[in-house]
């Protein structure tokens, strides 16, 4: 079932980010832990936010083409405050291994700056994964792994290759229990480790390839998603 395998290796640039990796007052753009063949995935200082708009019920097409944006994800600004929260995504272009979908349950300093969040995504390729984050620390939320050991895993339930339309719902009960759809079949249900699930925002989000697997500026990321269906949080 375990397909690409990503393990990250602290080093003195990701202490460095450790704290301000996103954002959920402006879209942020923070190097994306890119699963590959290869088990190593690094990770370094954040670029220029770019913003990113968000409809809460109509389609809402991302582009990414800039060589600037290699290796990095961006977030919408926070949707709202969910306890259950439905979006469809499809993708039209860019690297098949690059990951959309959900950030939720982060925690966020004064200025918007989060500290560790809950991440839902899906490829094209036909994978999902979710897992924590916490500066170097990633925890696979799918199946039991060690620190800082996270999967993509294949599924019939993900519709794959470009321009397939993909419903990903989150369902939160209680303080730190989340179930999670792709197309209405249940793919995990988890407890949120020690020290997450610390809010019911939750945040759209892209990744985009390294410079070897885009092929910017003449084929862009273009990823389009809408809010289907939510219920606001108590």
């Amino acid at each position: 079932m375990k397909n690409n395998f990503l393990r990250l290796v602290a080093s003195v640039s990701v202490v460095l980010v450790a704290l301000v990796a996103f954002s959920c007052k402006s879209s942020e753009a923070a190097e994306e832990p890119v699963v590959e063949q290869a088990p190593v995935a690094q990770v370094s200082q954040p670029v220029e936010s770019v913003l990113v708009s968000t409809s809460a019920s109509d389609w809402t097409e991302n582009v990414f083409a800039d060589a600037s944006q290699h290796g990095y994800f961006f977030t919408t600004a926070e949707i709202g405050q969910f306890s259950m929260v439905e979006g469809e995504f499809k993708k039209s272009g860019g690297y098949e291994q690059s990951g959309f979908g959900f950030v939720f349950g982060y925690t966020a300093d004064d200025e918007g700056w989060l500290a560790d969040y809950l991440r839902f995504e899906i490829t094209t390729a036909g994978q999902f994964s979710a897992y924590a984050c916490r500066g170097t620390t990633y925890i696979d939320l799918v199946e039991n792994h060690g620190e800082n050991t996270a999967y993509r895993y294949e599924s019939s339930a993900v519709k794959g290759g470009y321009d397939s339309v993909n419903k990903l719902k989150i369902e939160r009960s209680g303080d730190k229990d989340y179930t999670l759809y792709i197309n209405g079949s249940k793919v995990a249900s988890f407890t949120a480790p020690n020290g997450f699930s610390n809010s019911d925002g939750v945040m759209a989000f892209f990744s985009v390839g390294k410079a070897d697997q885009e092929k910017f500026p003449d084929e862009p990321v273009k990823v389009t998603y809408r809010i289907t269906d939510s219920v606001a949080a108590e």
